[in-house]
């Protein structure tokens, strides 16, 4: 194919690199804009005292829409596949190791296995038991959270089948490490879409050892492969429009301002971003209104440890249930000891704030968090472990770990027919954080496509 159509990217992140790679395979001529100095958006490597840290996502799915994409434009980096994953339970004293495929049944199992052994009298073990039967057969149940317009939350749902606080603490780690939202927040359905999204599920996953800003450099090197351009430090400052079309985005670059004609313009800075640069009265005051009632910012509290000694022996990621705030855990120099400037050992820990819908208590976080971290490893201090840092990403940070809650997404098409939002605050239901941000801009893309074929390319055929 050989469109000459010219299509502008504001923003580098995984979205909008998806859909630059896939559009310049097909022909197009893709300019990317972005105002940092690196690609790969939320999902770019911050380095603190020599050590390369994460910014935002970690683990890169190895079979879904992300990975199918990258085979596709032929975008390659390296990965180091990670086998296992491991669950803490608060007074089980032991960290349990689970295969990641294993699903919902095999982590009951192994939650029976730390919580219901001898210590435990018969009849809590039954009553154990009866519970763990009643969640599995709800989970198969497809109707279980058909209820109004969001329903129960996902904490509501469960406690119509259980009261044990226990596996209330489990199933509130997993649903916030996956979703990054409090259970008794988020509503069960939007959870159950994910369940049964397995192309958005995390059933196989790997580190990469270049970051995982690795996937944004790969697909930015096909866009140019294929004759695009990939602009840093280029901020976008509008994009201008006329007689209800995007017809061009206004940057600066070098201290300049231009503007860059524009037969299509893709947003991957988030659909509020959006809306300021085209401004409210280009994309209407329904489009506006939709967006405020929909858009949930996602915060998160990121805190990085340094040790002498690893705090955590296995090669892979680990779910803690019962603590204040933190539920998942990386040991990131065990798979990519790289990461390290002097050989020490390097641990992420993420924790979903007290809430999710308020301005965070930033003082109490940071306690919270650090307390948790003490409370998972009593030997912190004996393996010489300090805090590198505690990073409070609030509602209102630009790098909160998801744009929107799933669930609470905007469709890719703006009331702009030749404007699209891709990203996860764009992704459809079931998918969350970096899948999504895919999967917005394959479905941004097969738009594209599909009316390209119904129409003349190159309609300005802007040089």
């Amino acid at each position: 194919m050989n469109n000459r159509e010219h299509v502008v990217i504001i923003g580098a992140g995984v979205g909008g690199m998806c859909a630059g790679a896939l559009l310049a395979k097909n022909g197009y001529r893709v300019t990317v804009c972005e105002k940092l100095n690196t690609v790969g958006g939320r999902t770019r490597t911050q380095e603190i005292e020599g050590y390369r840290l994460p910014r935002g996502a970690v683990s890169f799915q190895l079979r879904g829409v992300l990975p199918d994409i990258c085979e596709e434009v032929g975008a390659e980096f390296e990965k180091r596949p990670v086998s296992e994953m491991w669950f803490w339970i608060k007074g089980g004293g032991e960290f349990v190791p689970l295969p990641a495929k294993s699903g919902t049944g095999k982590m009951l199992e192994m939650f029976m296995k730390v919580h219901g052994g001898g210590s435990k009298k018969a009849m809590a073990r039954v009553g154990l038991e009866l519970s763990m039967k009643k969640i599995g057969k709800a989970f198969r149940d497809p109707e279980a959270t058909a209820v109004g317009d969001d329903g129960p939350t996902f904490r509501e749902w469960l406690e119509r089948y259980t009261d044990n606080e226990d596996l209330l603490a489990l199933f509130h780690a997993i649903t916030s490490a996956v979703s990054a939202v409090n259970d008794f927040e988020y509503p069960a359905r939007h959870w159950f879409a994910h369940f049964a999204a397995t192309e958005a599920r995390m059933d196989k996953y790997a580190m990469l050892p270049g970051g995982f800003v690795s996937v944004s450099e790969a697909l930015a090197r096909v866009i140019e492969a294929n004759g695009g351009r990939v602009l840093l430090e280029a901020p976008t400052l509008a994009i201008e429009t006329t007689d209800g079309r995007a017809t061009g985005v206004r940057i600066e670059s070098d201290g300049r301002e231009e503007t860059l004609p524009a037969d299509i313009v893709i947003s991957n800075t988030g659909p509020s971003v959006t809306v300021q640069l085209a401004g409210e009265q280009a994309l209407g005051s329904d489009y506006t209104d939709n967006l405020q009632k929909r858009i949930r910012p996602t915060p998160i509290v990121a805190t990085y440890v340094v040790s002498d000694e690893p705090l955590f022996e296995p090669r892979s990621a680990f779910l803690a249930a019962g603590l204040e705030r933190i539920v998942t855990g990386v040991p990131l120099t065990n798979i990519c000891p790289e990461w390290s400037p002097d050989g020490r050992h390097l641990t992420a820990f993420y924790g979903t704030p007290k809430s999710c819908l308020q301005p965070m208590d930033r003082e109490d976080e940071r306690r919270a968090n650090m307390a948790d971290v003490r409370t998972l490893f009593p030997d912190f201090d004996a393996k010489g472990g300090r805090f590198l840092d505690v990073q409070l990403r609030d509602i209102d940070d630009p790098d909160v770990v998801a744009r929107s809650w799933p669930g609470y997404n905007l469709p890719v098409e703006t009331p702009l027919p030749n404007l699209y939002n891709v990203g996860d605050g764009c992704g459809p239901q079931g998918y969350v954080a970096t899948p999504a941000a895919a999967k917005s801009a394959r479905m941004a893309v097969d738009r594209i496509l599909e009316r390209s074929a119904q129409q003349p390319a190159g309609r300005a055929q802007h040089g």
